[in-house]
Order: C-alpha cells, then sequence, then structure tokens
C-alpha cells in the first residue's frame, strides 16, 4: 500500500499491516525495509496490529533527489500514523530505525506507548560514518551486488551465525534477487541522514517506558553504544543477548520476539 505525498517536502511512502490488536510499529535500518522484518511479522502479527514501511530512500518509497535528515524520516512515521489514525503505538526501530525511533520519542512521546531501540546508539561512530561511505562507492561503482551484501554479512552477524553456511547463502540470495533492491542515491541519502543524527543530549527526553536490546557479538553498534544509549534515557531496560549480533531479529527470531513481546506486555 502506499500513502502519497500531501505538501512538496512529502515522499510517497510503502507500507503494510499485518495482524490485528494493539498498533506495533516496525523501523527497518539502513538499506534495509520492510522485507527486513519478514522473519519476525507472522509471530508478531498474532499479538498486535503490525505495521511496517519503507524509509524514505529505501524498497518501494520515493528516494528524494535532495539530502535528508533522520528527523523528516521521523516526520514521515508521523504522517503515516496520521492517516492511519492511529493516536498511539508501540515503536521498534533496528539500527538507524532506532535513530528514527528516538527522534519520535523525543519529539511525538504522546504517540509512542512503549519503546524499543534495538542494535542502536544515540551517535553514530565516526569509524561506522567512513564504513558506511565505503559501501557507498562500492555501491555507486557498481560493483558486484552479490559481493556487497555479502560484505555486509561480517558485520550483521555473529560468528555462529556465520558457520551456517544454508542461511547465509540464502540471505545472500534473497538480497541480490530482491526487485527492490537498495538505490545508490537512497542510501547516500540515509547514510547523510545518519552522520547528521545526533541524540545525546536530548535522551532525557524521552519519557516512555524504553527497551534497549543489543547482541553481545554486534560489531557494527558496539554493546559499549547501546548501553551508553539506555544510560541516558531516564528508566529503560539494558538486555544484552549472547551469541547474537546486529541483526538479531533475522538470526535469532524466536529469541528476539519472546524478549520483546514479554517487555511491550509487561505491566
Amino acid at each position: 500500500m502506499m500513502l502519497s505525498k500531501a505538501k512538496p517536502d512529502d515522499v510517497d511512502l510503502y507500507y503494510e499491516i499485518h495482524g490485528a490488536g494493539k498498533p506495533l510499529l516496525l523501523i527497518a535500518g539502513l538499506g534495509s525495509d520492510s522485507s527486513s522484518w519478514g522473519g519476525v511479522l507472522a509471530k508478531f502479527s498474532t499479538h498486535f496490529k503490525v505495521i511496517v514501511l519503507d524509509n524514505r530512500g529505501a524498497g518501494r518509497s520515493a528516494i528524494p533527489d535532495e539530502s535528508y535528515t533522520v528527523a523528516q524520516m521521523a516526520k514521515d512515521v508521523i504522517r503515516l500514523l496520521d492517516a492511519l489514525k492511529i493516536e498511539k503505538t508501540h515503536v521498534l526501530g533496528h539500527s538507524m530505525g532506532g535513530y528514527i525511533a528516538q527522534e519520535l520519542s523525543i519529539n511525538h512521546s504522546g504517540r509512542i506507548d512503549r519503546l524499543v531501540l534495538e542494535s542502536t546508539a544515540s551517535v553514530s561512530s565516526e569509524r561506522n560514518n567512513a564504513l558506511f561511505l565505503k559501501f557507498y562507492r562500492a555501491l555507486r561503482d557498481k560493483e558486484n551486488l552479490e559481493g556487497w551484501i555479502r560484505e555486509w554479512t561480517r558485520w550483521l552477524f555473529s560468528s555462529e551465525c556465520l558457520e551456517r553456511k544454508a542461511f547465509i547463502e540464502a540471505f545472500v540470495k534473497n538480497g541480490t534477487n530482491y526487485p527492490y533492491a537498495q538505490q545508490t542515491d537512497g542510501f547516500k541519502g540515509q547514510i547523510g541522514a545518519i552522520a547528521s543524527f545526533d541524540s545525546q543530549e536530548r535522551l532525557g527526553k524521552i519519557n516512555v517506558p524504553t527497551l534497549v536490546i543489543e547482541g553481545k557479538e554486534d560489531v557494527l553498534i558496539l554493546p559499549g553504544e547501546a548501553e551508553a544509549l539506555a544510560e541516558g534515557i531516564p528508566g529503560s531496560i539494558f538486555r544484552c543477548v549472547k551469541d547474537a549480533a546486529h541483526c538479531m531479529h533475522i538470526e535469532n527470531p524466536d529469541l528476539f520476539v519472546r524478549v520483546v513481546r514479554e517487555f511491550l506486555i509487561s505491566k
């Protein structure tokens, strides 16, 4: 389903709705879109009305010509919630989606019930900004897409998961054949938004129940960065999961859904 732009600075947004119940919004990370939640979608939708979207610059959503920010992507989310007449929702953001979720919580806390931040931080490290630029240049220079995706697996999955050859090959094959694969301009726009994001001095404004969940083997967003994020959010819960890395919801969906669901339904 597509939400069309209403104002000049809006973009067309692709979204899907699955299941029924209390709303749960899932926000994907850099270079990902709504399809990245495929392994947990059915599990979550048995308990919640799950909304997934493609962020601007990814999937079936529009790719603006100009640069954009995390704040603009948060406004995209609010526009979608308004169009769907959803006054309040649980929000789960992964990596860059966690930046968007933080921005939502800081500026639109009344729209959020509970907040889950997966594999994310309050600011992107200089190392990661340089890494993302390297990945952008490789995509721009038309390097082999299969090799590009395979290189990403080193940063996304735990050492144990990387040994699951069938899993990794399926992940690479699906990404290579995906009809809505990340476009160069969209990737550039997203990494620019990431590089300019910084919530460190604003975390105290997040006043909703929050779970920060992190894989102990995450080499992209380091556990210490995620823990520092949790420490900056009043009353938040920090959960560091062993034998998991950056994309916990993909490599261990059953565990991920169990932990998140327990938090969302807790008193």
